[in-house]
């Protein structure tokens, strides 16, 4: 749950980061959302910021990414526009009262850069643990941006979602061909349920004759099954794969971060 001082901190972060006009109209906005009779207006604004908020990516000083982290988890990890931040303010600003009702029945007809604010902002609502369902559902797109949205960089997936959720999400990246060291929290998200699919799924793929990303071992270490292990023992591997590989059979049950994100970005 986000508490009171992290919406406050994002809110300042991001302000700061706005032109005058930007700042005039984001304030304007929010304080008739604040107001309960106006909130109803918050589909209008939302949809608004795309005239009047750019979406320019801003430059951070490093002590500012680094209050942002602690603020969002995963922050760095993707990008963020002026219109993302905006809208995501726009969305601490309802009422948790409400805000269930207004965002659920707005995300049914929302066009993809409002999709992309929405899940980026749900883990700095209040109620963050209400929407789980929607993320469930979201799992199953295939847009890539917006899949990315909640799976890159954003801390709401390992925080709110249940395990077999969270396993759909990871094996959804794989089939879109999404990083993995981009999720965060992706090694707090191991398990052997997982660790199983992915499995069943190498032998699957090498029985087709079909590659698999490394950064799969990633999610299977740690739980290498004796019959995978024949596998890799007989076939040969070059390149990262090889390194990988090497790395797997030889340091199993070891957890080393740095070294599969740096696989990640090779990839």
């Amino acid at each position: 749950m986000s508490t009171a001082q992290n919406q406050e901190q994002f809110i300042k972060l991001v302000k700061a980061k706005l032109s005058d006009n930007e700042l005039n109209w984001l304030e304007q906005k929010t304080a008739i959302l604040s107001n309960p009779e106006t909130i109803e207006k918050f589909p209008l604004f939302f949809s608004l910021a795309s005239r009047f908020i750019s979406k320019d990516i801003p430059e951070w000083e490093l002590n500012e990414l680094n209050q942002m982290e602690q603020v969002y988890p995963g922050f760095s990890k993707s990008s963020w526009t002026k219109q993302h931040m905006a809208r995501v303010i726009l969305m601490i600003t309802l009422d948790v009262s409400t805000n269930k009702r207004i965002l659920e029945s707005f995300f049914e007809v929302s066009e993809i850069q409002e999709l992309i604010a929405f899940f980026k902002g749900l883990y700095l609502l209040e109620n963050a643990e209400e929407f789980t369902e929607i993320v469930e559902e979201g799992i199953r797109t295939n847009m890539v941006n917006v899949f990315d949205s909640f799976s890159s960089g954003n801390p709401y997936p390992k925080s709110y979602l249940e395990e077999w959720a969270w396993n759909q999400l990871v094996l959804k990246a794989l089939f879109l061909e999404r990083p993995l060291y981009t999720i965060q929290n992706i090694d707090e998200g191991k398990n052997k349920n997982l660790a199983d699919m992915l499995q069943d799924y190498v032998k699957e793929r090498w029985s087709a004759d079909r590659p698999v990303s490394p950064e799969i071992w990633r999610m299977i270490e740690g739980y290498l099954r004796q019959d995978i292990k024949m596998l890799l023992l007989e076939r040969e591997f070059k390149g990262i794969e090889k390194q990988v590989i090497d790395h797997l059979l030889s340091n199993n049950n070891a957890e080393n971060e740095d070294f599969w994100d740096t696989i990640g970005k090779l990839i």
